[in-house]
């Protein structure tokens, strides 16, 4: 009997630190294509001094400073949820990829829960608004990293699809970029999503929280 626990409590034990092991994996790709693509990172900051959003807002940065970054010849205007928006859908499309649909939903809701309960304002109505964009780019983002499983790409081909495709749908407006897109408002609820238990602000009540 004795001999039986031990085990377990060893698998178990290995269980998590591969699971963490993968996970720091994620992290570490997901900071390097957010500093190749952005020209930095919010996960791990790879460099000492990054652009700051000194020049003026645009329509889809919603009020919030900008710099420019030229990525692939082009001028790019980034601010700072183009950054997280991408950063949720490169993340669940890298797992759903690797590891399949579930594994990779599973991860990224627990996630959600991880920043909502560790964030000092996890009750606000910017971070409600926030988990919902959050919870429908890592929806989009499996979706993109199932096809490019389904596709047979392996490897770099791979990797390279799957930016792209985000990279597109970014442009394209089906990654939402900011939390203050009006189609936010749309999305299901957190509760929809299979994340139940998150906390709801006061404000939510004069919001239009119907889903589409």
């Amino acid at each position: 009997m004795k001999s039986t626990l031990k085990i377990s409590a060893v698998c178990a034990t290995l269980a998590v630190v591969i699971a963490g092991v993968y996970v720091s994996s994620v992290v570490w790709r997901v900071s390097a294509a957010e500093q190749k693509l952005f020209g930095r990172s919010y996960l791990l900051p790879l460099k000492r001094r990054a652009p700051e959003y000194n020049e003026y807002p645009t329509r889809e940065s919603h009020d919030d400073g900008t710099y420019s970054f030229v990525r692939a010849g082009k001028f790019v205007k980034v601010h700072k949820q183009m950054i997280l928006g991408f950063q949720h859908t490169y993340s669940s499309a890298l797992t759903a990829y690797e590891v399949g649909d579930m594994a990779a939903d599973a991860l990224l809701r627990a996630n959600e829960y991880a920043e909502t309960y560790l964030s000092a304002h996890g009750d606000s109505l910017r971070h409600y608004m926030n988990s919902r964009r959050d919870l429908y780019n890592n929806r989009v983002g499996r979706a993109i990293g199932a096809d490019a499983r389904n596709r047979g790409l392996s490897g770099q081909r791979a990797e390279l699809y799957i930016v792209r495709q985000i990279l597109q749908a970014m442009d394209n407006g089906i990654v939402l970029s900011h939390y203050r897109d009006e189609k936010v408002r749309l999305l299901p609820t957190p509760e929809q999503y299979g994340c139940p238990g998150l906390p709801k602000p006061t404000e939510l009540a004069g919001l239009n929280s119907h889903a589409i």
